[in-house]
């Protein structure tokens, strides 16, 4: 467990945590600039009124950061379900062009043994729409290859997205935690009442 002395507001403290001692000031750093920052739009707040409202400011955006993350997941979630019938349906085209070009392909083989007559001619006219046919569901096959590749990127930046988010809102959560800690600490200093006599 790493200790490490931080100074918020002018006031040294002495923190203990898992995270690595860089972290650890990176956060005493911000919370000091938010509590700074409050106290300078109004100078008669005492550090602990001061400390109560960047608490709150805090558990605002922890608040904001879930509920985003909520958004992004139900998102991610939507893409994901989204990206499965793209696939379902690729897979329905695929089987559709190679049925397609089976019979295509009979329709060739029996132009190949039958002479030139009104049914070949039928035949060939029917395998000239056929191949029209195939260009067309190549298109769209083609087309839906691209969506569900689309689909498929969309969806990785959403997870990544989640997951930063999960990171903010971890972060915000040891935030608070070390404001409230900071908050009673200061009221101790503040309340000679609460400090605790020894007999």
């Amino acid at each position: 467990m790493n200790v490490v002395t931080i100074k918020i507001n002018g006031i040294e403290y002495n923190l203990k945590g898992d995270e690595r001692e860089e972290y650890l000031h990176m956060v005493a750093s911000y919370v000091d600039k938010k509590i700074k920052n409050i106290m300078g739009n109004n100078e008669k707040l005492s550090t602990s009124s001061a400390a109560i409202l960047t608490a709150l400011n805090l558990g605002d955006d922890m608040f904001k950061s879930n509920s985003l993350c909520k958004e992004l997941k139900a998102k991610g979630e939507e893409l994901d379900k989204h990206d499965k019938e793209l696939t379902v349906k690729l897979e329905d085209l695929k089987k559709q062009l190679s049925h397609m070009e089976d019979y295509n392909q009979e329709l060739l083989n029996k132009c190949k043994h039958i002479e030139k007559t009104e049914y070949v001619k039928t035949l060939e006219q029917e395998n000239i729409d056929m191949q029209h046919q195939l260009e067309g569901m190549k298109e769209i096959n083609k087309i839906s290859s691209e969506e569900n590749r689309s689909i498929k990127t969309e969806n990785k930046e959403m997870k990544f997205k989640l997951q930063s988010y999960k990171y903010k809102i971890i972060d915000s959560q040891n935030k608070l935690i070390e404001y409230q800690i900071s908050l009673a600490k200061q009221k101790k200093i503040n309340n000679p009442l609460l400090v605790t006599r020894k007999k």
